[in-house]
């Protein structure tokens, strides 16, 4: 079986530059089924022919990241095999070390996903250059999913909610939000009009976008989310409970669900409510041509 980690770092020095703490007696060929979850998790994100794409490429501000992603998705599944090998060689191994450098190892994952795919997104295409990974990108379909979406850019998305400007968790959240949409809010999209929309939709758009992050916070790992909401949990840290960080994933999708629950209420308010009908008056029934006008 071909190791994909050769075609990206040639050797094993080269992979050590980009995830640290990587042991010095190893090589690549220790890392294979890492390696290939590690680019698997990759391909997923930005698909295959992106992937190769950039490990062809000369473009370092693609290259470097791509690297990263990957050594250190590697590490971060290749740690607790480490930590039962060195348990087998009688050396201490510390719950809140393997969790602590997981945590490490994934945050670079991340910071590197989040390279990438906003260098993919603010590179400008030709007609002629449809080989790009930009190109590719385009083509993908997190991307395509856009066009589904109310909100399409990373950067619309943090100023109502913040996810510090993460493209990697707005591009893994894009079908939460259509799925929303789907379910419950584009019919309030539906029934905006030149009237009413500047008062209803930043509402609609709030309550869609916390919904979206409650599905996900009962969807994905916390260790996937950025710092902003990452640290609304304790366990978060150096030290995990499975127990209590599911609870308290539960209970903050909970809240951001009522939260959102509540927005739509008022939006059903101001869809309802029509300023230029007196429906509650017995003066709703004047005419100017009546001899006997009613009191309100």
């Amino acid at each position: 079986m071909k190791n994909v980690l050769v075609d990206i770092f040639k050797d094993f020095g080269s992979f050590s530059k980009y995830a640290p703490g990587v042991e010095t007696n190893m090589d690549l060929n220790d890392l294979l089924s890492s390696g290939v979850t590690a680019r698997k998790r990759v391909e997923t994100i930005i698909t295959a022919e992106v992937f190769d794409t950039i490990v062809s490429s000369t473009d370092e501000t693609l290259t470097e990241p791509l690297r990263s992603a990957v050594a250190n998705m590697t590490m971060a599944s290749q740690l607790i095999f480490d930590s039962i090998n060195r348990r087998k060689n009688h050396v201490d191994v510390y719950k809140y070390e393997v969790e602590g450098m997981k945590r490490a190892y994934m945050d670079n994952y991340y910071n590197a996903m989040d390279s990438i795919i906003q260098r993919l997104m603010s590179t400008e295409i030709t007609s002629e250059n449809t080989d790009s990974p930009a190109a590719l990108w385009r083509k993908s379909r997190y991307y395509k999913i856009i066009d589904s979406c109310k909100i399409k850019t990373t950067e619309a998305f943090d100023s109502i909610y913040p996810i510090d400007l993460s493209y990697f968790f707005f591009f893994r959240i894009l079908p939460l939000q259509k799925e929303t949409l789907d379910e419950r809010l584009s019919a309030y999209y539906d029934r905006l009009t030149d009237d009413n929309r500047e008062r209803v939709e930043p509402i609609l758009t709030l309550a869609l976008l916390k919904k979206t992050v409650a599905k996900s916070l009962r969807r994905f790992d916390i260790l996937e989310f950025p710092p902003t909401i990452r640290n609304l949990f304790d366990d978060s840290h150096a030290s995990r409970t499975g127990k209590d960080e599911h609870d308290a994933a539960l209970a903050l999708a909970d809240r951001l669900d009522l939260e959102a629950e509540e927005l739509i209420s008022n939006a059903d308010t101001l869809l309802a409510t029509d300023a230029s009908v007196d429906f509650c008056s017995n003066s709703a029934y004047n005419n100017p041509d009546d001899n006997i006008i009613m009191l309100p």
